[in-house]
């Protein structure tokens, strides 16, 4: 045994009989066509990249020629791969199969190419019509293929050389499943990128990389080039030329000049400009011209610590502040319905939630979304129902049966909720839980296999679900009326 087979053996701590990957672009390599892929997400690229360069050249400050060869990287040769290599009938899957079931789970990139797939399909042994083995040495590859004949439908599936396929093919025969061999796979796996296409998508590439290259080269000029000089179109006036140079001829009133005349200063009086002055005891006041100017107001403010002028404003302490600060208003959290329990699970994680029915309805089973996280097997989201309805595309549905409904649940959170178990109680003629008439359904998610705990009310009516959760549920409980 190499080391590599010494690593890659799974370790058997659960019940299954067989577990393998499927070989890494085992559909790719049954096609035959990886190198024609590879040149179509190329050819995508190059395309992208000359319209990029066109656009480019209309802007008023164009880039260099290498930022849109970056850019269609992430916007041409990323999503061409992921069209071309990610898609649902090109990825591997794990395998796993039980005594009496198989499961398949795969991860795959949707249409759209916004967002990735977990897909898990779990077939019964009764489903199982017929399995055909085609060995690695008649496909001329390194691994054997498996063809399951389910429901008028046919699944293909890769296996390694390290599983033995007379073992395999001795399971599926005790499990009263028929078992045949051939010497060739179905052409319509076989089947690879049409080469016409490719052709003429190649084509298209080059026209539109050569075309805009050319475009933007000749419309965007680059450093070095010989750029024309603008005409300067300022006239020029010559300056005149003067004989004898301008000397300033001093005016009246020139601060500069010496007054030769100076008038005598009044005597400083203490009194206001415009009152009169007595010069002699018993003398009348001259009387006041009616056209003497206005005295001029003090600019200046008071010192510090000088009189303060009648004009001043006083403010007293006691006035009321004209702009008072605003109120400020907080909102309160908004009130939860019912009771809620304990949570299972990381109670840090993620932000609180709370899901309950409407109001006078009973909680008869959910609606579950599976996922993942940080290679985690996880519950994307848990959905109360008060009526049946039907399961939206890979989600899972779980109802009472008739006369019952839910009671409690089984919660398994070793690092998020990956499982959970429904417990259903009969509903008595007034409308109460019966604690003593129950049974519990199957597990929804990938449980852990330790010891989970259990959530019940002892006859209390559940009303919805509470927890944690990010983008899956980090922790699970249930609200009672």
């Amino acid at each position: 045994m190499g080391i590599w087979n010494f690593l890659t053996k799974p370790i058997k701590l659960t019940s299954d009989k067989f577990y393998w990957q499927e070989p890494l672009g085992m559909r790719l390599s049954l096609r035959g066509d990886l190198l024609i892929r590879l040149g179509v997400a190329l050819t995508v690229w190059a395309a992208v990249s000359g319209l990029f360069w066109i656009l480019f050249a209309f802007n008023v400050k164009p880039p260099e020629l290498g930022v849109a060869m970056f850019v269609s990287i992430f916007i041409g040769l990323g999503p061409a791969c992921l069209a071309l290599f990610m898609r649902r009938e090109h990825v591997s899957a794990s395998i796993w199969i039980y005594d009496d079931h198989l499961i398949r789970q795969r991860s795959y990139v949707s249409l759209a190419l916004i967002s990735s797939w977990k897909e898990i399909s779990e077939w019964p042994n009764a489903a199982i019509s017929r399995v055909i083995f085609i060995p690695a040495e008649d496909l001329g590859k390194s691994f054997s293929v498996m063809l399951l004949s389910i429901d008028k439908e046919v699944e293909l599936v890769g296996i390694p050389s390290k599983i033995r396929l007379k073992e395999l093919a001795r399971h599926f025969t005790e499990a009263g499943i028929p078992v045949e061999k051939r010497d060739a796979i179905p052409a319509r796996y076989t089947q690879g990128f049409s080469p016409r296409v490719f052709a003429a998508m190649a084509v298209l590439g080059v026209l539109l990389f050569s075309g805009g290259l050319a475009f933007n080269l000749t419309r965007v000029p680059r450093a070095g080039q010989r750029i024309a000089d603008r005409e300067n179109r300022r006239p020029q006036i010559p300056r005149p030329e003067l004989e004898h140079p301008a000397i300033p001829v001093p005016v009246q009133g020139n601060p500069i000049e010496r007054n030769p005349n100076p008038s005598p200063q009044q005597p400083e009086t203490g009194l206001p400009r415009n009152q009169p002055v007595l010069t002699q005891p018993g003398s009348f006041p001259k009387p006041i011209p009616q056209n003497m100017p206005e005295p001029i107001r003090n600019r200046f403010p008071v010192r510090p610590g000088g009189p303060r002028s009648q004009a001043d404003p006083v403010i007293s302490r006691e006035s009321p502040n004209p702009n008072p600060p605003r109120s400020v208003s907080r909102s309160t959290p908004a009130t939860t319905k019912g009771t809620a329990s304990k949570l299972i699970g990381n109670a840090e994680g993620g932000g609180p939630f709370q899901t309950v029915i409407p109001e006078g309805k009973t909680l008869l089973g959910f609606e579950c979304s599976l996922g993942s996280w940080a290679g985690e097997p996880a519950i994307r989201s848990l959905t109360p129902l008060s009526e049946p309805k039907p399961a939206r595309r890979r989600n899972i549905t779980v109802m009472a049966k008739e006369g019952y409904a839910v009671g409690g649940m089984k919660i398994d959170a070793p690092k998020y909720v990956s499982a959970v178990q429904v417990v259903f109680y009969r509903l008595t003629d007034d409308g109460q839980l019966d604690p003593n008439d129950s049974y519990t359904s199957e597990w929804l998610g990938t449980p852990s296999g330790k010891a989970v705990p259990v959530i019940e009310g002892t006859g209390k009516n559940v009303i919805g679900i509470h927890g944690r959760r990010g983008a899956v549920l980090d922790a699970l409980g249930l609200v009672f009326e």
